[in-house]
């Protein structure tokens, strides 16, 4: 309280100076207000440092301080998480998986695959570039609707290209499409098609700065046979590996692969998948292979093994990544219209003793019970 004795000593020497002198209300106002202003402002000096008051007695010897200092041992909690400052930044959203409609991503997809192994046939064996009168050559793939411009070659030099049309008149692409060489009107270009047993898979345009003629045809026929039958050779192992609709990994290239993987002791969790009432089943499966592979999250690819069922080997230490994946995955679907109900089923590679036969009927056993929890 000794405080406040400051503006009461000061209010009253003014309250006896206007009765002594001269009288005003408007001077008796302002010298309250003053007082009680100065009474304000120390209070607050109290109510902002209320422990400044209650002071310790100083200790006259140092020495006995610093045997009140406990030692202490250095302990690092590994049970409690650190806090985390307070930021202003924003959290980081995920990235959209699906950046396409499903269906079309898929049809896109299945396309890309027929695509490929006609690219890379070419890029591993391109048509031999020896002969002095040749300026250049267009690799065209053919799509079973229309011809696409895959690649340009100069010497030893291979490009890739976009998907250019053919400007070319209806006789040469007539000409092609009966499996039948052709050459151009100015006599410059020089078309001959990538066949075998009536397989169409594209053509060559072999560009001159003269002109061809009739007898050349026979040896640039015959050389790009080559190619053609690489081009099968891959399509025939295809169709050994790969699901004839879908692309996916077939059922017997599944086996083959669960057997290695469970022989070489890796850790790796199969899941199968199993969509329930679900609209383009098909389209959304190439959709988990082909999201999931951008996303490291699926290992080597899904594998078709029924109509409606698909299983993935999946790494144990990548567990969480695919189950992060997966949970945006169906949650986007739903978001885009495509509402996905789906059964899961696994089995761990990870359990001693187990054998490989067990391992597999563990999986289809979980699935099961999977497909009852969400029938009930």
């Amino acid at each position: 309280m000794k405080r406040y004795t400051i503006p009461t000593i000061f209010f009253m020497i003014g309250v006896i100076l206007q009765y002594t002198f001269y009288f005003s209300w408007v001077s008796f106002t302002l010298l309250t207000v003053s007082c009680l202003l100065l009474a304000l402002f120390l209070y607050s000096l109290d109510f902002q440092n209320p422990e400044s008051s209650q002071t310790s007695e100083p200790h006259s010897n140092p020495d006995e301080l610093l045997t009140q200092i406990p030692e202490t041992d250095v302990v690092f909690d590994t049970e409690t998480s650190l806090p985390t400052k307070a930021s202003n930044a924003e959290p980081k959203t995920k990235e959209i998986l699906w950046k396409k409609d499903p269906v079309l991503l898929a049809r896109e997809e299945i396309q890309a695959e027929e695509r490929f192994l006609f690219c890379e046939t070419v890029k591993e064996s391109p048509f031999p570039f020896s002969y002095e009168k040749l300026s250049s050559i267009q690799y065209f793939y053919y799509d079973g609707k229309e011809f696409k411009e895959c690649f340009w070659q100069k010497a030893e030099m291979l490009v890739e290209t976009d998907d250019n049309a053919v400007e070319w008149n209806e006789y040469e692409e007539s000409r092609i499409k009966e499996l039948l060489p052709a050459i151009s009107i100015g006599k410059r270009k020089l078309y001959v098609p990538l066949t075998i047993n009536a397989h169409l898979f594209g053509f060559l345009c072999f560009s001159t700065k003269d002109t061809w003629n009739e007898s050349e045809i026979q040896f640039f026929w015959e050389k790009s046979t080559i190619i053609s039958e690489k081009i099968m050779a891959k399509k025939e192992y295809a169709k050994v590996m790969k699901h004839p609709v879908s692309k996916l990994f077939n059922t017997s290239h599944f086996y083959a692969m669960a057997k290695s993987l469970f022989e070489s002791k890796e850790n790796v969790t199969l899941i199968l998948f199993k969509f329930i009432n679900t609209n383009f089943q098909t389209e959304i499966a190439i959709g988990l292979n082909v999201l999931g592979k951008q996303n490291a999250s699926i290992g080597l690819g899904l594998y078709q093994l029924e109509e409606d069922l698909y299983a993935a080997m999946i790494p144990n230490d990548k567990l969480d990544i695919f189950s992060d994946f997966f949970k945006q995955f169906i949650e986007e679907l739903d978001s885009l219209g495509y509402p996905s109900e789906v059964a899961l089923g696994y089995s761990n590679q990870s359990i001693p003793g187990i054998k490989f036969d067990i391992w597999i009927k563990a999986a289809y056993k979980s699935l099961e019970e999977s497909i009852l929890y969400h029938a009930a």
